[in-house]
């Protein structure tokens, strides 16, 4: 990996940390500098299954947050990043802890992949997908 890559692969996981602690902080509003303004972009959640547009995914994910007192994304050691151009993905796994209003609790564990693309000079996640394996 050349040292401009590995410059930019630093510069996509500040990026990519950045979102996860203002998820944390439920402030969805502060990840717009963070995520791509397309009304094309897919997002994979697990509630719903997915949002199209960040229009869409930041207003959707602030009624699931007015259920949530207290939350918290842990990214694991295993975030890798790939740059390619003026594309890049990540992938790796997490931990979350939610505290919702009504007092219960709950901890899931699992798995994260980013793409994003410079966009006007700045790396923007143009797709995300989260999800949490099933048992069977």
């Amino acid at each position: 990996m050349s040292l401009k890559s590995n410059r930019e692969a630093r510069k996509v996981r500040r990026i990519i940390f950045a979102a996860m602690r203002n998820w944390s902080k439920l402030k969805a509003d502060a990840n717009r500098a963070y995520y791509t303004p397309s009304d094309h972009a897919v997002f994979f959640d697990f509630t719903p299954m997915q949002y199209v547009g960040w229009q869409t995914y930041s207003s959707e994910i602030k009624k699931v947050q007015d259920s949530i007192r207290r939350f918290q994304i842990t990214l694991h050691d295993d975030l890798a990043v790939r740059v390619l151009g003026r594309m890049a993905y990540a992938h790796g796994t997490w931990n979350m802890d939610f505290r919702f209003t009504d007092g219960s609790r709950r901890h899931l564990e699992g798995r994260l992949t980013e793409v994003l693309k410079k966009q006007k000079g700045k790396w923007r996640i143009v797709h995300e997908h989260a999800s949490v394996p099933t048992l069977n």
